[in-house]
C-alpha cells in the first residue's frame, strides 16, 4: 500500500512540473489596411486585440496603414484574407 501511495504521489508530482504543450504558437506578421474607410481590415484588427487574440506592436502612419501583429495563426490569416495578402 505504501509503494502504491508513493508511486501515485510520484505521477502527480511529474504531471505537475511537466509544461503543457501549446498548439497556439504566436506568429508575427505585417498587414496592410485599405484605402476603405471605415477600413475594415483595422476594424477586424481592433476587434480581435479585443477578443485577446491579436495583439497589435506598432502601427505605420503611412496610407494605407500598416500593422505589425502578433497572435496565432488562423487570427493573422483572417486579417490577411481582408486585407488581400497572400
Amino acid at each position: 500500500m505504501k509503494i502504491l501511495g508513493t508511486l501515485a504521489f510520484c505521477l502527480a508530482t511529474l504531471c505537475a512540473c511537466t509544461p503543457p504543450t501549446d498548439n497556439t504558437a504566436l506568429t508575427r506578421a505585417t498587414v496592410r489596411g485599405t484605402t476603405v474607410q471605415p477600413d475594415p481590415v483595422e476594424a477586424k484588427i481592433r476587434s480581435l486585440e479585443k477578443a485577446g487574440q491579436l495583439k497589435v506592436l506598432s502601427v505605420r502612419e503611412s496610407f494605407p496603414p500598416q500593422f505589425d501583429l502578433e497572435g496565432a495563426a488562423p487570427a493573422i490569416a483572417e486579417v490577411q484574407a481582408l486585407s488581400g495578402a497572400k
